[in-house]
């Protein structure tokens, strides 16, 4: 008798804890799904590159035929534009020279010291 008590407890845990790993696997299914949509919409040229390495065949040709018309409707919606943008700003870090970084850390150093005293007069005065 003592055991049927203690059976019960335990069947609802597993119960809760399959429950709960329900949800969890819904909750990842939905964030890749999501995830993925963020890409063709805001990576679309990628698409088209990843679709270019496919072999030639007849669904093959149609996949890199959708990939490239998705490709062309997605630039002239404007939805590419940020990617490109970020790609830009990564590219012409990767240009920057060390000597280019010192003067740059030297400028906000300086700044941020003229604010920092522009803050303590603005204290000084009132």
């Amino acid at each position: 008798m003592l055991d049927m008590l203690h059976d019960k407890p335990h069947e609802d845990a597993e119960a809760q804890s399959e429950r709960e790993t329900v949800r969890a696997v819904r909750r990842m299914a939905l964030t890749l799904f999501l995830t993925v949509l963020m890409l063709l919409v805001l990576n679309s040229e990628r698409l088209v590159t990843w679709v270019n390495g496919f072999e030639v065949g007849p669904v093959q040709d149609r996949v890199v035929g959708l990939s490239a018309g998705w490709n062309a409707w997605m630039e002239e919606a404007g939805f590419t534009q940020p990617t490109e943008a970020a790609r830009e700003n990564v590219n012409n870090a990767r240009q920057v020279n060390w000597d280019e970084v010192r003067r740059w850390i030297e400028q906000e150093q300086a700044r941020s010291r003229d604010g920092a005293r522009a803050l303590r007069g603005m204290v000084g005065e009132g």
